[in-house]
């Protein structure tokens, strides 16, 4: 079978797609990955054909006359900003571009924001799936998300009033972001797809011919109210990032030469937006007398220079599989892809919730039992080092660190997706 891989978005968005695409590529299949022209290389490192769509990074910048760190800091303030000034300016352009490579698919698995795949393969007739990368895209009112800047509100409705209270103020949540999305309306008419009532965000990757949710049952087990066209089927790793590199020999030569560091990172994109975390993160690995990584992006390696020392070491990237396992512990801002490595490291990680989804999936490794939160607004070097220095001495959270990474281990999450999908080994030719 054909398939377009359709997504946009930093490394955690990407990584779990490629994961799927090499799947695919083991099974006979042949994987289409269409994504921003930064992630073509990847791609085709492993002989995986591309197709690019815009915007990418570079047009965004153009355009908008702001930095990467501006744009940063506008996501994490505004979600409108990623509708008003991503999805909806760039609705026509991005759709022409998926037409040709959909045209002639066999599948379509887009991202949650991908709603332009979702038109053109509605469109062309071509059977559709969602790649839902975490929990709060079900918007469950069993298993309510937690919002923005950590609002916990639905979770208590649930917990005095259950899920009837909940539900409403979804909806409403549903229709307050629908307004900014009404030009898909006119997008889906122009291009011949069928309409759709519903918030086209929040939920139109449920309303397709299947949902995989590639997160594991020992983060967040899926609750009873998930649509009928759901599954859930455990992370997808790849950690292969923009450079393919391996450890860096700095890097090998610090692991090897005292105990496990703290490793502190905010992914691809929040790094641009860092605001004082990497030399809070530094004064608080030394208040502790800890060893510490800085993974502070390849872009800003001179910026956060200084910041180096004996025991603190600064690095671009690293990919989270092979260095995370070697951590005493890991300080992250709760992107799933970087929460997952993670838990599949089985060391105990704080989680520091910038904007979107992190926030929820702080909470959600708290109730798991696999660390705890300090939201970034709050990071400072002295609240910094008082909770690593809780999290460090929980054995509790220890345990259950070591427990998750086990089931992780035991898992098949790129099988089971695949399966999920349709697409088990193809005949042999």
């Amino acid at each position: 079978m054909r398939v377009v891989l359709a997504t946009l978005g930093t490394l955690g968005d990407v990584h779990p797609f490629i994961a799927l695409a090499l799947g695919m590529q083991a099974r006979g299949h042949v994987p289409v990955f269409a994504g921003a022209e930064s992630v073509r290389p990847i791609a085709e490192r492993h002989g995986i054909e591309f197709h690019p769509i815009r915007p990418d990074g570079p047009q965004l910048i153009a355009d908008t006359g702001m930095d990467e760190g501006e744009i940063a800091r506008a996501i994490a303030q505004d979600f409108d900003f990623i509708i008003n000034r991503v999805l909806v300016p760039y609705a026509g352009v991005t759709l022409a571009d998926l037409k040709p490579v959909v045209t002639g698919a066999d599948l379509v698995v887009a991202s949650s924001f991908s709603i332009h795949a979702r038109i053109a393969a509605q469109a062309a007739g071509v059977r559709l799936a969602t790649a839902l990368l975490q929990p709060i895209t079900l918007l469950s009112a069993e298993d309510p998300p937690v919002l923005t800047r950590g609002e916990t509100m639905l979770v208590r409705l649930r917990r005095w009033f259950g899920p009837g209270a909940v539900r409403p103020l979804l909806r409403l949540a549903e229709r307050r972001f629908a307004k900014g999305l009404e030009p898909f309306a006119q997008l889906r008419a122009d291009a011949g797809a069928p309409p759709f009532a519903g918030n086209e965000v929040l939920a139109g990757p449920l309303a397709v011919d299947r949902a995989v949710g590639l997160w594991s049952t020992a983060f967040s087990p899926a609750p009873s109210d998930t649509p009928a066209s759901f599954v859930q089927t455990g992370f997808v790793f790849y950690d292969g990032g923009f450079g393919g590199q391996g450890l860096s020999p700095a890097l090998k030569t610090f692991l090897a030469a005292g105990p496990p560091p703290l490793v502190f990172t905010l992914g691809s994109m929040a790094v641009y937006a860092e605001d004082g975390f990497y030399a809070a993160s530094a004064e608080a690995a030394r208040r502790l007398g800890r060893r510490a990584v800085l993974l502070v992006g390849e872009d800003l390696l001179a910026t956060h220079a200084g910041l180096a020392g004996e025991d603190v070491l600064v690095v671009g990237y690293a990919p989270h599989s092979q260095l995370f396992g070697q951590a005493a512990a890991v300080i992250g801002h709760g992107g799933i892809g970087t929460t997952a490595q993670a838990i599949g490291a089985g060391v105990p990680q704080l989680v520091c919730p910038i904007f979107g989804d992190q926030f929820d999936n702080a909470a959600r490794i708290v109730r798991a039992g696999l660390g705890l939160s300090l939201p970034k607004r709050r990071y400072t070097p002295a609240r910094a080092a008082a909770t690593i220095r809780m999290l460090l001495a929980d054995e509790g959270i220890a345990a259950h660190a070591r427990r998750a990474a086990f089931a992780l281990a035991a898992e098949d999450g790129v099988g089971a997706a695949l399966d999920a999908l349709g697409l088990g080994n193809a005949p042999a030719s």
